[in-house]
């Protein structure tokens, strides 16, 4: 049962994180991004920015920490000393002016984050997000957002013990949650388990002086088996959630062919570094007995003389010593038998 269970888990699985990354029929509004210092998002950014191209989206970058504008990218926006409000405009725009499937691109959420908590400052992080989705009058453009969160960057915490920190709030209001991970430390946890020691630590948690970036072990990966690994939540609109962990290969084609419309993500259980062993299938009885030199089977005669056998409980059961009176024990003395007088009368 257990290679029939990750048939199905690759089928329905592999078809779910095609159709959140090509956007298709606004599988997910909005995609929240956690990543690290240890495993930046670029990679999958620039897979959602291929995908675009392919599907021909129309694909609108807003750049917080992003110098230049990335390859394949359609409208940048520099959103560097600019209020929310201008942001949403500059957005607007853009939609209209392209009139079909958008794709917005936030590279980083630190800032708008960092002001919210504010008290001085009027920034909702929440109305921000949702005027980003909502087309402008007249447009019937559709318009999927993907934003990504540093989890490394402390937040200060907000003003109002009630109110939630924005990570908090992000991950409510995000319909999909995608943590990516190194390749390198999921490896060395995993060797860690097998060997049944601690796993190491690494970057920040590693909590010395200067360090923000490990020293990953140095590992003889082939350059088929390099990538990132996904750690996906999906919220359906019925309200199940999935998790899975996928596998996203460093290299994947760039160009425009046919085997760019293959799918390159896969689960990570199908990842050679991290597949298990399965069980052997269970053999046939007469070949796992090939090796005894004494048989454990009954042949046929054998089988009816057992069947025909009738149990003493079974003939206790009989009219007479059944029914209402309870089941009845029968005995028959043999001559071997000691009969004793005094403990008959007991």
């Amino acid at each position: 049962m257990a290679h029939i269970n990750l048939s199905h888990r690759r089928t329905h699985n592999t078809l779910l994180i095609s159709r959140l990354l090509n956007q298709r029929e606004g599988a997910s509004p909005f995609t929240l991004v956690l990543d690290t210092l240890e495993q930046p998002a670029k990679p999958l950014l620039r897979e959602y920015i291929r995908r675009a191209q392919l599907s021909k989206t129309h694909t609108i970058f807003l750049s917080f920490e992003t110098p230049h504008p990335p390859t394949g990218v359609d409208t940048f926006i520099s959103c560097w000393n600019k209020s929310p409000q201008q942001i949403a405009q500059a957005v607007s725009t853009a939609i209209t002016t392209a009139n079909k499937r958008c794709l917005l691109l936030i590279d980083s959420l630190t800032s708008l984050s960092r002001a919210s908590v504010q008290p001085r400052t009027d920034v909702n992080l929440t109305a921000f997000l949702m005027s980003l989705l909502q087309p402008p009058r007249g447009s019937q453009a559709s318009i999927s957002l993907v934003a990504v969160y540093h989890l490394d960057i402390p937040m200060q915490t907000a003003a109002s013990p009630y109110s939630p920190s924005p990570l908090s709030l992000l991950e409510y209001l995000a319909t999909t949650v995608i943590t990516v991970h190194s390749l390198s430390i999921l490896l060395s946890d995993k060797q860690a388990r097998e060997r049944s020691l601690g796993a190491p630590s690494y970057g920040l948690a590693e909590e010395k002086q200067g360090v923000l970036i490990g020293l990953k072990p140095q590992r003889s990966i082939r350059a088929e088996h390099r990538g990132i690994v996904l750690q996906l939540e999906h919220r359906r609109k019925s309200g199940r959630g999935v998790l899975e962990w996928y596998f996203l290969p460093e290299k994947v084609p760039a160009k425009v062919s046919p085997s760019a419309f293959k799918e390159v993500v896969s689960l990570l259980d199908d990842h050679p570094l991290f597949r298990k062993v399965e069980d052997a299938p269970q053999q046939d009885a007469d070949q796992d007995l090939a090796d005894v030199t004494f048989s454990l089977g009954l042949t046929e005669r054998q089988r009816l003389e057992r069947d025909g056998v009738v149990l003493p409980y079974f003939d206790a059961q009989k009219a007479g010593g059944g029914g209402g009176e309870g089941g009845r024990i029968l005995y028959d003395m043999g001559a071997e038998d000691d009969f004793d007088e005094e403990e008959d009368e007991i």
